[in-house]
């Protein structure tokens, strides 16, 4: 049995493109491209199980630390990596609970984008898509641990870039005058 298709009236009509705009608007098109993404470095510490495990133990005081690397492979090819430092600690017991270093990196390609804003888009936009992996990577990780998931804070990384833009003309004043 077949089955007609029917059409809509009042549809409108598709107008095809012209082969060539189509190539020529997504050549120009301004994005960034991962090419790939993994754990460059990566280590879980859970130095003082089972005992940490037990009840009993505090809620762990958690402090997590932040670095954003970056370096240029050729032109417009960046490797990119979110560095986590996670340690847990049982104030009251003076005894850690469990460390994270996680390295996640990425190899990108930003194309069609000027030079002068590769580094806001290597340090902010790059580590925004980088995030929500390396968070998962660490409450999986806390979770096999025989923790809770630690699910991270999301992070502004605007901010980490205004402050380091800021703490780079400083530091250029200082050597200035």
């Amino acid at each position: 049995m077949s089955k007609d298709k029917k059409t809509d009236p009042k549809a409108a009509p598709k107008a095809a493109a012209p082969a060539g705009d189509a190539g020529q608007a997504s050549a120009n098109q301004q994005g960034v491209q991962v090419i790939a993404q993994y754990i460059k470095d990566f280590s879980f510490e859970n130095p003082n199980a089972p005992e940490s495990l037990v009840s009993g133990w505090p809620q762990p005081e958690t402090n997590v630390q932040i670095f954003l690397k970056h370096q240029v492979l050729k032109d417009d090819v960046y490797e990119c990596s979110v560095n986590f430092r996670v340690e847990a600690k049982a104030k009251e017991k003076d005894k850690v609970c469990f460390i994270i270093d996680l390295s996640y990196g990425a190899l990108v390609v930003l194309k069609n984008i000027p030079k002068e804003n590769h580094q806001p888009v290597i340090m902010v936009e790059v580590p925004k898509l980088l995030f929500p992996f390396a968070r998962e990577i660490v409450a999986n990780t806390t979770s096999a641990g025989g923790y809770p998931p630690l699910f991270l804070t999301p992070i502004s990384f605007e901010t980490i870039y205004i402050n380091e833009v800021k703490r780079l003309q400083e530091q250029q004043k200082a050597a200035q005058g």
